[in-house]
């Protein structure tokens, strides 16, 4: 199972960090980033099953890909800045991440504007008048 991998390398990693991080706390920062590569790339995989799967269905319903593709940038947005800032409070920049979840909802709200001008102008033609 993938998922018992996944596990095994998150727990490895933190484990080394957390012993290293006594006496290297540089070294730690290294091997928490280390450990977030490999665990990316663990999951890249399924990543890429997840977009078949939404191109076939967005193929058999005929949905604009133009929002589909928003809602998917905008789900990896989110799922990036969180993964940064994290990364930023692991090195203990508090502020820094603070910083960078605020550029992502700043960049979510951006990516969702076409979304929301296109809810609009259906709910401008259902309304009557």
């Amino acid at each position: 199972m993938d998922i018992i991998r996944i596990i095994g390398v998150g727990l490895a990693g933190a484990v080394a960090a957390l012993v290293v991080k006594q006496t290297r706390p540089d070294i730690a920062i290294v091997i928490g980033l280390a450990t977030t590569a490999a665990l990316f790339f663990l999951v890249v995989g399924q990543l890429a099953y997840i977009f078949e799967v939404i191109r076939t269905i967005v193929d058999r319903l005929g949905i604009n890909t133009e929002y589909i593709i928003a809602i998917i940038r905008i789900i990896g947005v989110a799922y990036i800045t969180q993964l940064g800032a994290d990364l930023c409070r692991d090195a203990g920049q508090t502020a820094v991440a603070t910083k960078v979840e605020m550029a992502g909802k700043v960049a979510i709200v951006a990516l969702s504007v076409p979304i929301l001008i296109a809810l609009m102008n259906l709910l401008v033609g259902i309304l009557p008048g």
